[in-house]
């Protein structure tokens, strides 16, 4: 598989930002079409030189070792908005004991972007499967709470999402509000992954349960609002890109699923 870079301009910032798309190495030659999976930090995707931690999820070999062939990966770069970007809402207070600042707040905006614009782009520029069906929305932590609040907006765009290791504490309250209130097509397909030795706060040995709590309350939303196919696994694994490695394949495989 063979990475291209693009980039657009974004509505929450001055720059364009960058997209790196993973596609087959023959995708210009084969007459198919192609499902797509959209993900948030673009950087942490593919190159442990750009990723940060220095350990990418590794994506390109994954996908080059299960031979799956009719996917194409948009990776989404994140920027120094991250914490903005990625929920609508503004976090809790306890959030700010972490950050120093008040966050959150643009991600109704950069759900809008992603669903209204990168979704259209990539679908002009690729012979994508144009049905919500072939398309998935995915991201880890903050990237994962995203994930699932456009989902759950976009159900018409996405009818899968990978939310890994949710930081739906960012503002849980908010957040689960918005999924009973907007989950409605039971058709769509829900992954979630979380580690009982995760953390954002090495000072608080709570958080570790903070984030099972976190996705132990997603997956009963989604079971009381109807949705069938939800994917749960708890793991042993802390909170960084070779965890979310090692259960990519678990992701992908089941996504494959018709």
């Amino acid at each position: 598989m063979k990475q291209i870079l693009t980039s657009l301009p974004i509505p929450t910032g001055p720059y364009p930002r960058t997209i790196r798309i993973l596609v087959p190495d023959d995708f210009e030659q084969t007459p198919r079409n192609y499902r797509v999976l959209y993900m948030h930090d673009g950087q942490n995707l593919f190159d442990d030189h750009l990723a940060y931690g220095g350990h990418s999820w590794g994506i390109k070999e994954i996908l080059e070792d299960l031979k799956i062939t009719d996917l194409i990966v948009v990776g989404i770069d994140n920027s120094d908005l991250r914490f903005f970007e990625y929920s609508p809402w503004k976090s809790v207070p306890e959030v700010k004991k972490i950050t120093a600042i008040d966050m959150g707040g643009l991600g109704d905006l950069y759900a809008t972007w992603v669903s209204e614009q990168v979704v259209p782009f990539i679908d002009h520029q690729y012979s994508t499967i144009k049905h919500p069906s072939s398309r998935m929305i995915a991201g880890s932590s903050m990237g994962g709470y995203i994930s699932a609040y456009i989902a759950a907006k976009y159900p018409e765009v996405f009818s899968i999402a990978g939310i890994f290791s949710l930081a739906s504490w960012f503002n849980e309250p908010a957040f689960l509000n918005y999924m009973e209130d907007h989950i409605s097509d039971p058709s769509q397909r829900f992954f979630i992954s979380v580690g009982s030795h995760e953390t954002s706060n090495p000072d608080e040995p709570t958080f570790s349960q903070l984030y099972l709590d976190n996705s132990r309350r997603l997956r009963d939303v989604l079971k009381s609002k109807g949705i069938q196919d939800i994917y749960y696994i708890e793991t042993e694994d802390v909170h960084n890109e070779l965890a979310w490695r090692k259960v990519f394949p678990n992701f992908i495989t089941w996504a494959q699923k018709k």
